[in-house]
């Protein structure tokens, strides 16, 4: 998985990440050489720089009256992330007792932009069950990235997690069934009638519906068995009306 990909899921936003894996890389650099290093103005820059200095991944000191920021030991990062699973872990029995889950109806979260959507993707591997899904995958590669849908592959492969998937037939999913086998993935391509423009995944006993729209993506996140149950019957109804070739 990508460095900044791993720094960014410890809760850093991506200009967070790039910035203070530039200052770890640089050393004792000035403002301007951390902007030069990440291609962003120099302004931004120092605000970034002063969140991570009150987020404790950066220090500054004066050299000859120059003032140096210098990235914190990345170790830093590591014992953040214990402080939070403690400090959770202290509130998680009041959290329980908010919780009123009486099983009878649906719970429906809605989702919001690219970094919203991601946050649909990383359940799917916490739910930690095999995925079924139908996916317009030129327009999804479009919107999260080749490098995001690698490094996410390369995650379920870990999780021993299969996926059946099915998309319309280009050059990108052509290119993509040809790594089915060691990507623990079952690609078959939709009819020409089955003409789709956003990516739907099943999965424990949750449904997720994402609109691929290019100003605001949404997501839709159900956890319900007998819609869930539903989209399994309609998915199964495809699959057979689909081509693996």
């Amino acid at each position: 998985m990508h460095i900044r990909t791993v720094v960014e899921q410890l809760g850093y936003s991506p200009n967070e990440a790039l910035v203070y894996l530039a200052a770890l890389e640089l050393g004792g650099s000035a403002t301007t050489e951390i902007a030069d290093k990440v291609k962003l103005p120099r302004t931004s820059v120092g605000l970034i720089i002063e969140t991570l200095h009150k987020k404790g991944l950066m220090n500054t000191y004066l050299v000859r009256r120059r003032k140096v920021w210098v990235a914190e030991n990345p170790e830093k990062l590591l014992i953040t992330l214990h402080e939070r699973e403690a400090a959770l872990k202290v509130v998680l029995p009041q959290l329980q007792l908010l919780r009123r889950d009486t099983g009878a109806k649906p719970t429906i979260r809605a989702y919001s932009g690219v970094e919203e959507i991601k946050q649909v993707m990383a359940d799917m591997i916490e739910a930690k069950h095999h995925l079924l899904a139908i996916v317009s995958w030129d327009d999804w590669v479009e919107l999260l990235g080749r490098q995001f849908l690698d490094d996410f592959i390369e995650t379920r492969q870990r999780h021993y997690l299969k996926i059946r998937m099915l998309a319309p037939r280009t050059k990108l999913s052509l290119s993509l069934k040809e790594k089915d086998r060691e990507q623990m993935r079952v690609t078959q391509f939709l009819p020409e009638f089955a003409t789709i423009k956003n990516s739907n995944f099943i999965y424990g006993n949750k449904v997720a519906i994402i609109s691929l729209n290019k100003k605001r993506p949404t997501g839709v996140l159900i956890e319900d068995e007998d819609i869930h149950h539903t989209m399994e019957v309609l998915f199964e109804s495809l699959w057979r009306e689909s081509s693996g070739a």
